[in-house]
């Protein structure tokens, strides 16, 4: 069927619900069902547009709880204006006019709902290598419900993934609205709650490089140093107040994938969680472990990259081959890899991979329990699931709907 929405470069939206099955980009949102018949389709004005990722303007803000809240543009002198687009019917209604904006750059925007309460958005805004603003208001009424400053710079935790993103089969993310570290605090507003957590923390040493919530700590990492990239890794207990981190971990910090420009390879685009698990750069090889204790049993050998199996993370070969830290019996054999997927295909959950290509082009490929390729299907972008067992993707000018099954 014709293709509601357009895509951007990739092939992809800015806006994907899969478990509404709301896409949206640019001047247009739609609503799917599982055959992928447009159950609507609203035009939004540009203030909307939707053309950025969670996190930014023009962008839906996530986690959003069981509406869906867009992010537009900022005017002078003002935070970003706030809309809430109507999951049934596709109503789009612009919320109140945001606070006055405080100095700085707008670095990120979110959105913190509590049962029976308005939406609360919360929005950071920086000086150049010093304090951060964080300003929180009822969206519904533009009514300022606390401020926030740092004394020096903050290091946020990147907003959470759209529901819809590939790759994300067995993610071990975890979800807050805001997760930060500043002025040796770390600082959280965790759903369902509408004023901001603070506790001093003993943090490693050196220039603070990611914050990354997991499923049970909060995970920070330091920029590697000296002539041996020396980094640290400190997790910390989310469910107590303790200032000691649970765990840490020294490491020769080396990610050959990254482009070198100075210095240590880093880059921060490169995930360090996978699965059920993360992964620490070092250049004696990448160790596999668990964010709960700290301990790794897993070391990437040369030739070997991580894969993502359910909860699991193992090291393959370009041969199909791999190792597995933690062997499981017979009876629950882990559903096998085929040698041909390169190490950039996304696991996609139910068997199906996502075989990135050029541009807009890739490829989905059903994979049986035994590592058999089943089916092949070309795509102009990268899928999704929208229920357990139907994938949508845009090929070329056309919206299709399939069961992973084939």
């Amino acid at each position: 069927m014709p293709l509601p929405v357009p895509t951007d470069a990739s092939g992809g939206w800015a806006l994907v619900s899969r478990r509404l099955g709301i896409i949206g980009h640019g001047r247009v949102a739609a609503r799917i069902d599982e055959s992928g018949k447009v159950l609507w389709r609203t035009a939004l004005p540009v203030q909307f547009a939707l053309t950025g990722r969670p996190g930014q303007t023009h962008a839906v803000a996530t986690p959003s709880g069981s509406g869906v809240t867009l992010v537009g543009a900022a005017a002078s002198g003002r935070l970003p204006l706030m809309a809430a687009l109507d999951s049934r019917t596709g109503r789009l209604t612009k919320l109140a006019p945001p606070p006055a904006r405080p100095p700085g750059e707008l670095r990120l925007v979110t959105v913190s709902s509590t049962p029976g309460t308005a939406r609360q958005a919360v929005a950071a805004t920086c000086l150049p290598r010093s304090s951060c603003t964080l300003t929180a208001w009822n969206a519904s009424t533009g009514q300022v419900m606390w401020k926030q400053r740092t004394r020096g710079p903050a290091v946020f935790a990147a907003p959470c993934k759209q529901e819809g993103e590939a790759g994300r089969a067995g993610s071990h993310e975890n979800c807050e609205p805001l997760v930060l570290v500043a002025d040796g605090l770390l600082m959280t507003l965790r759903h369902g709650e509408d004023r901001l957590r603070t506790r001093p923390v003993e943090l490693p040493r050196g220039h603070i490089a990611q914050v990354l919530p997991t499923l049970y700590r909060i995970l920070v990492t330091t920029d590697p140093i000296g002539p041996g990239c020396r980094a640290q890794a400190a997790a910390y207990d989310l469910t107590t107040q303790s200032p000691t981190p649970v765990w840490q971990r020294t490491v020769a910090w080396d990610q050959p994938q990254a482009t070198l420009h100075e210095g240590c390879r880093k880059d921060p685009s490169i995930p360090l969680l996978m699965a059920h698990r993360v992964t620490l750069p070092d250049s004696a090889g990448a160790l596999v472990g668990n964010d709960f204790d700290g301990t790794f049993p897993l070391r990437l050998e040369p030739g070997e990259y991580p894969v993502a199996h359910g909860s699991a993370v193992l090291a393959h070969r370009v041969d199909g081959s791999y190792r597995d830290p933690y062997p499981v019996p017979s009876a629950t054999t882990r559903r096998s890899r085929p040698s041909e997927l390169s190490p950039t295909a996304e696991n996609l959950g139910q068997g199906a991979w996502y075989l990135p290509g050029r541009g807009r082009r890739g490829e989905i490929i059903a994979v049986d329990v035994h590592g058999k390729i089943t089916w092949r299907r070309a795509t102009s972008g990268p899928p999704f699931f929208l229920t357990d067992n139907r994938l949508v993707y845009a090929d070329g000018s056309n919206l299709v709907a399939i069961r992973a099954s084939g």
